[in-house]
């Protein structure tokens, strides 16, 4: 991967997450979960199409149909596997 299609990858999953968090919400302890996990399962979607030599929707040497697919799914399952996030707890006056 050339260092142009580096930055374009980190560029196109940090958007990724970043809308997953815009959709899902959280704090931002969950958005560095969702930006961790888009940068991971982008570069795993990308490095699997490039080992199973699938090149769909291909920006220069950038596998992006696969890349995409496997940043969302990535995403889903870090959001399934976290959890609902617990709201602090407020005292109630009385």
């Amino acid at each position: 991967m050339l260092t142009p299609s580096l930055y374009l990858g980190f560029l196109i999953a940090s958007a990724c997450g970043a809308l997953f968090h815009l959709l899902r919400g959280g704090s931002l302890s969950r958005l560095w979960l969702y930006l961790a996990t888009a940068w991971v399962s982008f570069l795993a979607g990308h490095l699997l199409a490039e080992w199973i030599d699938w090149h769909l929707l291909q920006i220069g040497t950038l596998n992006l149909l696969s890349a995409l697919l496997a940043t969302w799914i990535g995403l889903l399952t870090a959001s399934i596997l976290a959890g609902r996030e617990e709201q602090p707890r407020t005292r109630r006056k009385r």
